[in-house]
């Protein structure tokens, strides 16, 4: 149980398991641990004004606003737990480059982990550091999962020079908003072992972690003050006026009018519709050359009918292939022909591929799909490969989307769309981010928008399950509030009166309901 009062209702998640909690527990020591060691800002050079001293600024500092000068002090400096949170384009990857110069003057190594494979080669590629996925990590320092599903560790030094960490080296856990608290656990036991500082950068307003998340809201609980960084300055957006907004919509402000005022949110009268509608203006895209753009979708079956209403018209335009000769079938029935954008959707080290990435196919046969990168590299891929892990890319989840950067986004919204999704899908594209809703009135693309926008699905753990347990009794109990609190208000008088001082806090309700994004409180 995680409440300890007798009167939670059936239909409230109030129950949890022992290796669950045992795990967010284990969060929290290490991370005091972390916390206790303490540590110092770097002592950074004064901003040189490029007005009046034509110089560049020592230690990768230039261009930097005062949030990215304030978090490369802290990443810099000999803290043993920073956090740095930022809105979507505040420029957290800029910061790191700035942070790997800085360490490299003192000796020091900073190495890059992520959720996933495909986000670690960006940031390897973007900041000249060792980046790798967070899973990669946690397996070369002994980390297994069991056949019974249990997270386990044998303890070994990793084999791999490129694993190993020395004392006073930083961990730096990039999109740690999308990170699982059962891979937090392992990355902060490696960096215990090891001796290493540990840094989470992120988003709480981002997608979360596929699984038990809510590791953003620990650390932020245990880091001192000091310690945690803002970035508040939107650097990616062409328009200064849609930065801010993009902020006010991180911050969970009503934008509707504003985006409706500046044409960003369009309206159909149906599904089908709005896939013919977007479909259309893709491939025109497309075919114009026009590929520096994202266009997302809440769900896997939104996102295949797009693709595949993309992929008809391109083929019947002859940009792809489509003769039963020439394609490979995978295994949602899409037909993947040669001039198709593709995904794999599946890491294998030795094919040197990796979940998410984006491909064109170049040549196929019977055997072997040779693909290509944006950067001109090829991969040859056997055919059952391709049936069983690639898929069409023209249309992607937002959680495919979370970390690209785009000329144009487009957002195609629906019933279950969550406000963290939505802030995502509308903060891809440099010079534009259009919605598109199915809906008969602006009225009713209002509510469809303002509920997506209060809308929250995502699983942050123990401490915030037991917040919206006491938020759904309060509601949806038995007793009703008004009465709950009555009733606690004459017992605390009639205690008062005996003399002793009343604290029953089981019985008390939270005087506001929790965060959406969760304030890692434990009880």
């Amino acid at each position: 149980p995680l409440l300890t009062r007798t009167d939670v209702p059936e239909h409230v998640r109030a129950l949890s398991s022992p290796q669950v909690i045992g795990i967010e527990d284990r969060i929290h020591l290490l991370l005091g641990i972390q916390a206790f060691c303490g540590g110092t800002d770097a002592v950074l050079p004064p901003p040189i004004n490029p007005s009046t001293d034509p110089g560049t600024e020592p230690g990768g500092c230039a261009g930097l606003d005062p949030g990215q000068r304030a978090a490369l002090a802290a990443l810099a400096g000999t803290r043993h737990l920073v956090v740095v949170e930022g809105a979507a384009g505040a420029g957290k990857t800029t910061t790191l480059a700035a942070t790997k110069t800085a360490l490299a003057a003192q000796g020091k190594q900073m190495m890059v982990v992520t959720p996933t494979l495909k986000a670690a080669q960006v940031a390897a590629a973007e900041i000249d550091a060792p980046a790798f996925s967070a899973a990669w990590l946690a397996h070369q320092w002994g980390w297994r999962w069991d056949e019974d599903g249990h997270w386990s560790c044998t303890r070994e030094l990793p084999s791999d020079p490129a694993a190993r960490l020395g004392r006073g080296d930083l961990l730096v856990v990039d999109e740690a908003g999308m990170l699982d608290q059962d891979t937090a656990r392992a990355l902060l036991e490696v960096a215990d072992d090891a001796g290493a500082r540990v840094a989470f950068i992120g988003d709480r307003h981002q997608l979360p972690a596929v699984g038990r998340g809510g590791v953003l809201d620990l650390v932020t609980e245990h880091a001192e003050p000091a310690a945690t960084v803002c970035l508040d300055v939107v650097h990616r957006f062409a328009d200064p006026d849609y930065a801010q907004l993009s902020v006010a919509m991180r911050s969970g402000v009503p934008v509707f009018d504003d985006l409706w005022a500046r044409n960003q949110i369009r309206l159909y009268a149906s599904d089908a519709e709005r896939t013919h509608a977007v479909a259309g203006q893709a491939a025109e895209a497309i075919l114009a050359g026009h590929t520096d753009r994202a266009l997302m979708a809440d769900t896997r079956e939104n996102v295949t009918a797009l693709n595949v209403a993309i992929r008809d018209r391109l083929a019947t335009a002859g940009l792809v292939t489509d003769t039963d000769s020439d394609v490979v079938i995978n295994g949602a029935g899409e037909r993947l022909g040669v001039g198709d954008r593709v995904t794999t959707r599946r890491n294998n080290t030795e094919l040197g591929i990796a979940n998410r990435q984006t491909w064109t196919i170049t040549t196929l046969d019977s055997e072997t799909v040779r693909l290509r990168n944006e950067k001109g590299a090829t991969r040859d891929i056997p055919t059952w490969y391709a049936r069983g892990w690639v898929e069409l890319a023209y249309a992607t989840t937002v959680y495919g989307a979370q970390g690209d950067t785009t000329a144009v986004g487009h957002l195609v919204m629906g019933q279950g769309t969550t406000a963290a999704a939505a802030y995502v899908g509308m903060t891809r594209g440099r010079y534009d981010n259009t919605a598109h809703l199915v809906a008969e009135t602006p009225e009713q693309a209002q509510a469809l928008w303002e509920g997506a926008c209060s809308r929250e699905r995502a699983d942050l753990g123990v401490a915030h399950a037991r917040l919206q347990a006491l938020d759904d009794i309060d509601r949806y109990g038995p007793v009703p509030p008004a009465r709950r609190r009555r009733d606690a208000h004459r017992r605390q008088q009639s205690t008062s009166r005996r003399g002793r001082p009343f604290r029953d806090t089981t019985d008390l309700v939270p005087s506001r309901r929790p965060s959406p994004s969760g304030p890692g409180i434990g009880f």
